[in-house]
């Protein structure tokens, strides 16, 4: 595992610069303090890699604290497949047109506006799940998408 390198500039437009190594993060951090854009720095340092690397670390926030440049340093673990599998509730999805309604499906006369809503309602009130709200909504969009085109070459 690599550490996660983030320098930020003070410039506001300009992205932050993401490294996963300290020699090239160093590197760029003294372009940037030579021109006077060097913000701040955020290091994110594994656990699991933490023996390994604390020299590295060590040189790289002393020459931060020599800079005079705002840092810190985050220290995580990695979830393990099986932490993870252990914790998630077995959960299963359908992706099919089953929960579709008929008309939707096979219908040509339908209002996409008044159904677009009521499947968003659905959703806010709980009744489905993020997942089954956007195939829901594909399947909706892609019928209208057929129809317009079918107009429009007709």
């Amino acid at each position: 595992m690599k550490p996660i390198i983030t320098i930020y500039s003070t410039g506001a437009a300009e992205e932050p610069k993401k490294f996963d190594g300290y020699i090239s993060a160093a590197f760029w951090m003294g372009v940037d303090h030579a021109e006077k854009e060097s913000g701040s720095v955020k290091v994110r340092q594994p656990v699991e890699s933490y023996d390994d690397e604390v020299a590295a670390l060590t040189e790289f926030t002393n020459l931060m604290v020599e800079r005079q440049i705002n840092f810190s340093v985050e220290f995580f673990r990695e979830p393990t497949l099986e932490t993870t599998a252990a914790q998630a509730n077995p959960v299963e999805m359908k992706y099919s047109t089953e929960s579709l309604p008929a008309e939707l499906i096979s219908g040509s006369d339908l209002d996409y506006e008044s159904e677009l809503t009521r499947i968003r309602e659905e959703y806010k009130k709980g009744a489905v799940t993020k997942k089954q709200y956007e195939a829901k909504k594909g399947a909706l969009l892609k019928k209208w998408k057929e129809e317009v085109e079918g107009t429009l070459r007709g």
